[in-house]
């Protein structure tokens, strides 16, 4: 699945179910709230990231298929809610990934292997009632570290448009988080942004919203320097939803890289 930029980079806030949940009934994605729901999107590689919803317009099933090297990788999460409140998620691999909150914050996930294992948690950070930072604690052959492996924090503009994203890494020799990049949205349109949501990816679909679509990032390494500049363009319906996404990253030292994506509603 091809995803450039920022959005890979929030891919990178969780990585990666056997129990099975009653997803409820599955409507139609259409008009919900006066805004219409996001069903399908596609990549110009032949992989997809599919959506239904229960009738209370909650994501219930998500199907994601990505094309490799060695055939279509596809995996199936099933979503349960405790009223408006995401608390389980399981996959068709076996893994799933239970969610602990703090009043209406989703402050811890777990990610549980289908023999009942805990392999890794994520824990949340809030300012100001959006999400600053993501501490990903992982084992490695033995019990989770007390010391986060991966650490992302997020700025934003003033309107809720994510302004910037730092990530940390651990470096193994001397056990210490490591700045790596930073990544800055310069500019957004004004429509409504409808698959954030779902390519931040399908483990937290509630936890990250932004109000518009990116137009233009920079992308900074740990010292700084500008390696890359990713533009996005938009081809909207008459209700301003994006239909296609052009995305052009031009990284030092690199042709330029040229990748479409198309929303159904």
């Amino acid at each position: 699945m091809k995803l450039t930029g920022v959005l890979l980079a929030i891919v990178l806030m969780i990585t990666g179910c056997t129990k099975e949940f009653d997803p409820g009934t599955v409507v139609d994605p259409g008009p919900i709230g006066g805004q219409k729901k996001l069903s399908k999107i596609n990549y110009d590689d032949g992989s997809y990231l599919s959506v239904q919803y229960n009738n209370a317009g909650q994501p219930s099933k998500i199907t994601t298929l990505q094309k490799t090297t060695s055939g279509d990788d596809i995996t199936v999460y099933q979503l349960a809610y405790n009223a408006d409140k995401l608390t389980e998620m399981s996959a068709s691999d076996g893994s799933k990934y239970k969610y602990t909150y703090t009043g209406g914050d989703i402050t811890k996930v777990e990610v549980v292997t289908g023999n009942n294992v805990v392999i890794a948690t994520y824990q949340y950070t809030y300012k100001e009632g959006r999400l600053w930072r993501t501490d990903i604690f992982s084992s490695f052959a033995g019990p989770i570290g007390t010391a986060p492996s991966m650490r992302f924090e997020v700025d934003y503009y003033a309107n809720g448009n994510i302004k910037t994203m730092s990530s940390w890494y651990k470096d193994y020799n001397t056990g210490s988080l490591e700045k790596t990049d930073v990544y800055e949205m310069s500019s957004y349109d004004t429509k409504r942004n409808t698959s954030l949501l779902f390519e931040n990816n399908p483990y937290l679909p509630t936890l990250i919203a932004m109000p518009n679509n990116p137009l233009t990032e920079k992308h900074y390494d740990k010292l700084g320097q500008q390696y890359a500049s990713v533009t996005h363009t938009y081809t909207y319906d008459n209700d301003g939803n994006p239909l296609k996404r052009t995305t052009v990253v031009k990284e030092t030292g690199l042709p330029d890289e040229v990748t479409e994506t198309t929303f159904q509603y």
